[in-house]
């Protein structure tokens, strides 16, 4: 079962000084069980990058997107990409949860 094409909410928990709430997306892939590709709702401003596509990675070593599809929420690290680039600007902390 893929999760691509679902929607997602992603609360921050850090940095503290987060200043745009919630996020809100779509994943446009979920390669390996390992990373989600989303596709935001909104642009964010990064200190590199803008964009609104962030690649998503659990936060703890043996944990998977797996849980997602029981509705579980998982702890992630998430950082700002751009298409067809190999940048990106690591910039939250938190937990994602299937929309």
């Amino acid at each position: 079962m893929t999760l691509r094409g679902k929607t997602v909410r992603i609360i921050v928990h850090e940095p503290f000084e987060w200043n745009y709430g919630n996020l809100f997306g779509t994943i446009e892939d979920d390669r390996g069980d390992k990373t989600l590709k989303v596709r935001l709702t909104n642009k964010i401003k990064g200190e590199k990058l803008t964009s609104d596509l962030i690649e998503l990675k659990p936060r703890y070593e043996k944990e998977t997107f797996k849980p997602l599809l029981q509705n579980y929420s998982v702890t992630v690290g998430g950082a700002l990409i751009e298409d067809n680039s190999e940048n990106f600007d690591y910039i939250i902390i938190g937990t994602v949860t299937v929309d």
